[in-house]
């Protein structure tokens, strides 16, 4: 399968040039924050947002959207960094409408797409034995996707799909599945291939990567929007 990975959005709109490709993909995921941005343009961000809804609504069975921590941000008060409490009502409202349309991970054969990562430990906190009950936890539960701590940068092997840091990822990573992953920004994506396991982490400042992947061959690409 051919997956196209939209990371953290934060108002950007360099998503929308794949809408004319979107044939070009069997699979197109999302992984969260569609607000909080340094700038905050509003009611753009809202607009952007409301898209990408849309979008997601026009091609319900190949647009797949995956929750973040700046959506429980405003969904269950956590208010992460950036939080908007001139727009909080709003943003809350948007996500109450629209969270039936999400997921916290999308699971294809070995492969984890999720906004931060799932770690095993957080599974074995959560009694979970299979990624596949992690959606239906989600649904019931989801306060057991909240913030855990202490540690205040989320490098903790407890911390959910929504917030964990890669090292804490990789150290606490659920055997036998390749993860894709935002959350956490780096200079440029970067592929991290060990333990007979691949971790993509797709999240830039500039927010303008595309990652494409192939789930038969393992093959993955950053592909920059900008260009």
């Amino acid at each position: 399968m051919k997956v196209a990975v939209i990371c953290d959005i934060h108002q950007s709109v360099f998503w929308r040039k794949i809408i004319n490709q979107k044939d070009d993909f069997d699979k197109i995921i999302f992984l969260g924050d569609e607000f909080d941005h340094w700038t905050n343009v509003w009611p753009f961000q809202m607009d952007n947002a409301l898209e990408i809804i849309s979008f997601k609504n026009s091609n319900p069975q190949k647009v797949d959207l995956c929750w973040s921590n700046h959506a429980t941000s405003y969904y269950l008060d956590e208010k992460c960094s950036g939080y908007q409490h001139e727009h909080a009502i709003d943003i809350k409202e948007f996500y109450m409408n629209n969270k039936s349309l999400y997921n916290a991970v999308y699971v294809y054969d070995n492969w984890i797409f999720s906004h931060g990562g799932v770690s095993a430990k957080w599974m074995q906190c959560c009694g979970l034995t299979d990624v596949n009950e992690i959606n239906t936890l989600f649904k019931k539960r989801p306060n057991f996707f909240r913030w855990v701590g202490p540690d205040g940068y989320g490098n903790n092997s407890n911390e959910g799909p929504l917030w964990i840091r890669p090292e804490a990822l990789i150290n606490n990573r659920v055997i036998g599945y390749n993860q894709v992953t935002g959350h956490t920004e780096n200079v440029q994506p970067k592929i991290i291939r060990k333990y007979k396991q691949i971790f993509v982490f797709c999240d830039t400042q500039n927010h303008n990567y595309l990652t494409v992947l192939d789930t038969k061959t393992n093959n993955v690409e950053f592909i920059n929007l900008f260009t």
